[in-house]
């Protein structure tokens, strides 16, 4: 300790901030054992079913579960934070910095790290303004994805993705400048890419910015909003051509709240990491019950347009719009939880950062769509003396689809399976499910309902470790695969539509 103090007063190191590193380390074990469908064995089901097992992914999730996250829930990881602030040497001036890492388990037993937004924030507080008051600046040397447009996780946009998949290997830089007052904040800041040019076969560097404002009109009302506009290159096929056709994309996002005895929240993969024990209590603390009634009310609408290439026309492209609602309610009576979820997308909004489907496509004239929508209610009871909470969920979905007034591949080459006419059923970002040409007596084949309900228990062993379980039941008369018929040739043919799966997981969090 005496050469520690040595060299302080020499002036060769510093003792007065030292960084913080791991009291502040975000950590999720989930040991499973699951089976998405015990009514079905492996090689009978698009995508496969194995038997029960160890481990599970997003496979074993329903439609209306990780609204507010990017992660399923089954995953190991751990956000490891290296962190330091400290006073700058002019009045009023704050200066912080964290190396945060993600340390995430794949199934196969690879592990991956990935930077998840590091980030240097100076903040400025003018005399005589409140604690929590400033003028901020944050910048994100390699990724700022945590820097996103929208309310719920689902329905966000503006993120690494924005720029497309093309970007992803390079980082997504950027930087964002804030006031915050005691009612009221605004933003504004940017992110850029480099993404190969297909036309002169070099990386050029594309750019997007990002605004939003919000106000608590009321201590129970708040009203935000933002936008923003991006770059997303050349479309590849016709710089192939020589054509250079640019895509460029923007849009609005817009939130109302009401909330009485709750604050206002946010996923928590859109903040900033950092070792701040409110924050640490926050992210840890066990759910609470003060008794009395408590809720709160969001209604989320996003609307985007992007310019992609117009399939009827060759090198013109035109704007694709794409839009987005969800209402989130949440109740809390007593022990009595309840929450209502509502979901609209349209089937460009869930390709919108694919591009478009087929990529940088926007869709032939005469192509019907249809928009995902589904809505999910839920509700628990907690029995404190036994740490024990029972709940259930119940939704209805109907999927995302689209018709095409042609083949769905062309030329002479196109397998029998896919000749003519076929509604696609897109349940997610490229995750698509081909309906047979034809329904029986009934005509083109159409996407029906998705029907879900869902058990679940919570038994809370300590502070940091859970036991959960979940029982499910899906009917899905839209599950589909391809089979050869006897002539030997693959034909799409509806699978059985029920499927009963279960979760069990013993999970710890520290």
């Amino acid at each position: 300790m005496k050469t520690l103090q040595k060299l302080a007063l020499s002036g060769l190191i510093s003792l007065s901030a030292p960084a913080w590193a791991s009291d502040f380390v975000d950590t999720r074990l989930s040991f499973v054992f699951a089976d998405d469908n015990v009514l079905a064995g492996s090689g009978e089901t698009t995508p496969n079913s194995p038997n029960a097992r160890f481990g599970a992914g997003n496979q074993n999730t329903q439609f209306y579960d990780n609204f507010n996250t990017r992660f399923s829930g089954f995953e190991s990881l751990s956000n490891v934070v290296l962190y330091k602030k400290a006073p700058a040497f002019f009045e009023g001036l704050t200066t912080e910095a964290a190396l945060t890492l993600l340390v995430l388990e794949r199934p196969s037993g690879q592990v991956a790290i990935q930077d998840n937004s590091s980030y240097i924030r100076l903040n400025y507080q003018p005399p005589g303004w409140g604690e929590k008051e400033g003028i901020s600046l944050v910048g994100f040397p390699v990724s700022a994805d945590r820097f996103r447009l929208g309310y719920a996780y689902r329905i966000s946009w503006g993120g690494s993705g924005a720029f497309t998949t093309r970007s992803a290997t390079n980082g997504v830089p950027g930087a964002k400048l804030q006031i915050t007052r005691d009612r009221w904040y605004a933003y504004v800041g940017g992110k850029t890419a480099l993404v190969q040019n297909e036309l002169i076969r070099e990386e050029e560097t594309l750019y997007g910015v990002m605004a939003g404002a919000g106000w608590d009109i009321l201590d129970t009302l708040r009203i935000e909003a933002g936008g923003g506009y991006f770059q997303k290159g050349l479309v590849p096929g016709l710089a192939t051509l020589g054509v250079e056709a640019p895509v460029n994309a923007a849009g609005v996002s817009g939130q109302v709240v009401y909330h009485v005895g709750v604050p206002v929240g946010t996923s928590v993969d859109f903040r900033l990491y950092k070792n701040d024990p409110e924050i640490y209590e926050r992210f840890f603390a066990p759910e609470q019950y003060p008794g009395g009634l408590s809720y709160s009310v969001s209604l989320e609408g996003s609307y985007l347009s992007q310019t992609l290439e117009k399939p009827d026309t060759f090198g013109a492209t035109q704007p694709q719009g794409a839009t987005a609602l969800a209402l989130q309610g949440r109740a809390k009576l007593g022990l009595l939880r309840v929450s209502l979820l509502g979901l609209y997308r349209s089937l460009s909004f869930i390709q919108f950062d694919v591009p478009g489907f087929p990529p940088f496509q926007d869709f032939p004239e005469g192509t019907k769509l249809n928009p995902e929508m589904f809505l999910a209610l839920g509700a628990d009871y907690h029995l404190p003396e036994l740490h024990f909470t029972p709940g259930f969920i119940l939704g209805v979905q109907r999927p995302a689809s689209f018709r095409s007034p042609r083949p769905l591949l062309g030329g002479n080459d196109t397998p029998p399976g896919l000749a003519g006419t076929r509604t696609v059923v897109v349940r997610d970002v490229n995750m698509l499910s081909i309906l047979p040409e034809t329904c029986g007596g009934s005509g083109s084949c159409e996407a029906e309902p998705i029907y879900s309900a869902k058990a679940t228990f919570r038994w809370d062993l300590s502070d940091s470790v859970a036991a959960v379980g979940e029982v499910y039941y899906t009917y899905d008369t839209n599950r589909t695969t391809f089979r050869d018929d006897i002539t030997g040739v693959a034909q799409a043919t509806f699978e059985k539509p029920h499927a009963l799966g279960f979760n069990t997981l013993l999970q710890a969090r520290f």
